[in-house]
């Protein structure tokens, strides 16, 4: 390895552990009116070299796209950390961790393959205060959608989990003043950059979510799940909805994102990146019967992505119904605004029962 590629692998492994660049994506003042983006969507297959390879264990590949783009001609789109699509999949929104909240159409093909993006916008996610350029107050990480049409977004360094009302303009993302809700107790000691990366409304009405936590080898992260029936809405009402219990990876890796499946079940998204073995992602699916206050959660591994498949800083996820009754799931990389990565929104089927 050369020494340039070795001082650009470690400043990757920089941006990684200690956060990307601060570029606010969407702006400035410009309120949180949907402002048109500049982008291109271009195929990737799942193997370069084997461009026959379909699948990964259980999972069927439907197609995957290189999203590049910038916004009125300047600001580059990336850092895109959570994902949201509508049952339907027709419209996708996803978020980023330096405040960019994207929405748009999603084509597929007659065959229902990921082809395309279209009517493409983003806008800047608002906060407390409103439009921040602060990283540490527009940190967001991942998002779900409430019932009645609003939504819960994570973020960290400045940890918080924030309440956006639906109404108008809610089908875009996250807008208006959000409401700061209830967060899990202990989280005090939480690492900056190792907050609350993974947040799902489950289908029974409970609010999952799992701490990423430090990246010290250790697989037991720490996980919370609110009481049945605690609220209407999936919103706790008090810190002591929140029920603790322990998400278990596998060595080296740590939970990024998680999506319901229609069971009551989750998919949880993990990650490693390495000097030697670069990036791999990991799907791990957890039944309904394990997520349960003080349990130790050790998931099924459904397949990896790493060298030679596609592969990069996945770290977010989405689930929904397929037409055949299968469960189609999405995954978006973060491109940490580096020229060595790329923003890459890949698609699987997964047949049979869900978990």
């Amino acid at each position: 390895m050369t020494i340039r590629k070795s001082l650009a692998w470690s400043l990757l492994l920089v941006a990684l552990s200690g956060g990307c660049a601060a570029v606010v994506g969407a702006g400035g003042d410009s309120g949180t009116t949907p402002g048109p983006l500049s982008v291109t969507a271009a195929a990737v297959p799942l193997d370069r070299g084997r461009p026959d390879k379909v699948a990964v264990g259980p999972l069927r590949f439907m197609g995957g796209l290189e999203i590049v783009g910038d916004i009125a001609g300047s600001e580059q789109v990336g850092g895109l950390s959570g994902l949201w699509v509508d049952p339907a999949g027709d419209r996708f929104v996803a978020i980023g961790d330096t405040g960019l909240v994207v929405d748009g159409r999603l084509r597929t093909d007659a065959e229902g393959r990921l082809a395309g993006l279209s009517e493409v916008h983003a806008h800047p996610l608002t906060v407390e205060e409103g439009i921040s350029h602060r990283k540490r107050r527009t940190d967001a990480e991942d998002l779900t959608r409430l019932p009645d049409g609003g939504w819960l977004v994570s973020l960290e360094r400045d940890h918080r989990i924030l309440r956006y009302k639906g109404g108008d303009g809610s089908d875009w993302g996250p807008a208006g003043t959000p409401t700061p809700i209830p967060m899990p107790p202990g989280m005090d000691g939480t690492p900056e950059n190792g907050g609350l990366e993974s947040l799902t409304l489950l289908p029974d009405g409970r609010l999952l979510t799992i701490e990423e936590g430090k990246d010290n080898g250790h697989q037991d992260r720490r996980a919370w799940i609110t009481r049945m029936g605690s609220s209407r809405d999936g919103v706790p009402l008090g810190a002591g909805d929140w029920q603790p219990f322990t998400y278990r990876t596998a060595p080296r890796y740590r939970p990024t994102s998680v999506a319901p499946l229609p069971d009551g079940g989750v998919l949880v998204l993990e990650r490693r990146v390495s000097l030697l073995g670069g990036w791999s992602s990991r799907l791990v699916r957890v039944a309904a019967r394990q997520l349960t206050a003080g349990a130790v959660v050790d998931g099924e591994e459904l397949g990896r992505l790493e060298a030679p498949l596609v592969n990069d800083n996945f770290e977010g996820i989405a689930t929904r119904p397929g037409p055949a009754g299968e469960t189609l799931i999405y995954l978006i990389s973060d491109n940490n605004f580096s020229s060595l990565q790329r923003t890459y929104l890949l698609m699987f089927a997964l047949h049979g029962p869900a978990s």
